[in-house]
């Protein structure tokens, strides 16, 4: 029995010694960069949360820069650039990236309702909604990557940092980080956790731009594209969506966004995303996206000349700024 006591003792502070270990290296490595701020949150090879990092760039800046035109929406807003929408926008228009990876109409909401309790001047707004993702959440995501900032979500602090301490204890995770920052080497093993190049990010704008994917077709797209064939899949006919994704929750959510926007007299349009799939929108879901905002909606989804063409997007996700600047002089004509 001493001896099983003593065995359990050693295990226990072993235990004790090596948490203390884990949590001193989180608190020194912040390797999710949700413990500090930071000017430059992109100086980093671990993959970030997207929503946290453009929540915090708006905080630290919009007293500053006094933004008063905002684009909303998930990664695929990177097709949209600010300085190619300023051209469509008056001379005061100081445009601000407030996206988020896999956004959804809550974190939309969520976002549109700070600005409105900060009273910050909302002149234009450019929203994007995806089939595949606009309408997937009723409330706060789950992990480290896509739970909302509480400082917009209003939601529990505790709650959102053990998320990520919890992501810091994937042992895949330790693998990798420690693997990278020991070597500097990436391995394609890696890239659940580690990015194999830095993501270029505008400090001001919050903008994000893929150089690297942009010069590689430049340089040979033919290549770039014949590299990714299985990426690129064969489509058939145009598809309609056959489920309805837009329940009650969202329901209010969009028509409290709709109140806000009118309320502080918004130039607003909301663009449905030209994806690869060419799935168009639920036809009860535009009707319904139609009647709360009218002719504000630019429905891009299904198969058009955008989706038609696999030159217009990096693989079969996200379409290209050259997507992005084609649809800005569609929807701003007069």
């Amino acid at each position: 029995m001493k001896k099983f006591l003593f065995t359990l003792f050693r295990f226990s502070k072993v235990a004790i010694i090596t948490l203390m270990l884990l949590i001193l290296s989180y608190i020194y490595f912040d390797p999710f960069k949700v413990l500090r701020s930071y000017n430059d949150y992109y100086d980093s090879q671990v993959v970030l949360n997207r929503d946290y990092v453009s929540t915090e760039v708006f905080i630290r800046n919009y007293k500053i820069y006094n933004y008063n035109s905002f684009i909303f929406g998930s990664s695929r807003t990177l097709a949209f650039r600010p300085n190619s929408w300023k051209k469509y926008l008056d001379s005061t228009a100081r445009p601000f990236m407030f996206d988020a990876s896999s956004e959804s109409i809550y974190g939309i909401y969520t976002k549109i309702r700070f600005l409105d309790s900060l009273d910050i001047k909302m002149k234009n707004v450019l929203i994007i909604l995806c089939r595949d993702a606009s309408f997937a959440h009723t409330e706060n995501h789950n992990g480290h990557l896509f739970i909302k900032d509480p400082k917009v979500s209003n939601e529990s602090k505790i709650v959102f940092q053990n998320d990520f301490f919890k992501a810091y204890l994937n042992p895949g995770f330790l693998l990798n980080f420690y693997s990278y920052k020991i070597t500097g080497k990436y391995k394609k093993s890696m890239a659940s956790y580690i990015m194999e190049k830095k993501i270029n990010q505008d400090k001001i704008s919050n903008k994000m731009e893929l150089f690297n994917q942009e010069i590689e077709i430049d340089k040979d797209a033919r290549g770039y594209y014949l590299n990714r064939k299985d990426l690129f899949y064969l489509r058939g006919e145009e598809r309609v969506d056959s489920v309805k994704r837009i329940k009650n929750q969202h329901l209010k959510m969009l028509q409290a966004i709709k109140t806000i926007l009118v309320k502080r007299k918004v130039n607003y349009r909301i663009v449905l995303s030209p994806l690869y799939e060419q799935i168009k929108f639920n036809e009860k879901d535009l009707s319904l996206l139609k009647e709360i905002f009218k002719n504000h909606i630019y429905d891009y989804s299904g198969k058009n000349h955008f989706t038609d063409e696999m030159q217009n997007y990096y693989e079969n996700s996200h379409y290209r700024p050259l997507v992005g600047d084609s649809i800005l002089a569609n929807i701003y004509k007069k």
